[in-house]
């Protein structure tokens, strides 16, 4: 029950910049068209102590309702699925990728630091990346690394995806650099066949 409680000392807060709380997801998200910005808030409480995180995610529906068509995932899993997950301390460096709580005097610190790293910083990076050429020239400056919150697989997926509708000038080029990748990397023939399958399919699509 902690965790919930300290999940929703964030909601007054988050309201105020229109982010709403999904009580069965414990986020926050704000909805747009073509997709989402959520923030999650982490608590994990042990004996003696509680460390306290946040994640900062944005999704566009037609990539992640694309991509999963091609990938063995849950049937519903397309739904809640995000495109990138970035932690603060990659954003800002105001705050630390995790807070270590010991009392409740730290955990008010701990809200306050980063209620104000939202308001510098947070907020701005996610009303960026909600723009999908802004994301996918996010996915194309790692084309050859993954975010350390996804795995490659994934990575390649949704980079090669944003680059079909929202880069279309490099598409291209940006496909054969993660097919060539994907297959550096060794990966099971299933994966390179799904990949190749996605191929085919943004090959062929009319944008």
């Amino acid at each position: 029950m902690r965790k919930q409680e300290v999940i929703e000392l964030h909601q007054q807060f988050f309201n105020d910049f229109e982010f709403k709380f999904h009580s069965s997801n414990l986020l926050y998200h704000k909805n747009y068209p073509h997709g989402q910005q959520v923030i999650f808030v982490h608590f994990s409480e042990y004996p003696d102590v509680s460390y306290l995180e946040y994640n900062l995610g944005i999704r566009i529906h037609r990539v992640e309702e694309i991509i999963h068509r091609f990938l063995p995932t849950l049937s519903d899993y397309s739904d809640r699925s995000i495109t990138l997950i970035q932690t603060p301390d990659k954003i800002g460096k105001m705050i630390p990728k995790r807070f270590v709580i010991e009392n409740d005097y730290q955990l008010a610190e701990a809200i306050e630091a980063s209620e104000k790293f939202f308001v510098m910083h947070g907020f701005h990076w996610l009303d960026e990346m909600i723009q999908p050429e802004n994301l996918e020239r996010a996915f194309a400056e790692r084309k050859d690394k993954a975010f350390k919150t996804q795995n490659f697989v994934y990575n390649s997926f949704r980079g090669v995806t944003l680059a079909k509708f929202y880069n279309p000038e490099d598409y291209p080029i940006l496909r054969q650099i993660y097919l060539e990748t994907i297959r550096e990397r060794e990966m099971t023939p299933f994966t390179i066949a799904s990949f190749l399958q996605l191929l085919h399919y943004l090959d062929n699509l009319e944008v």
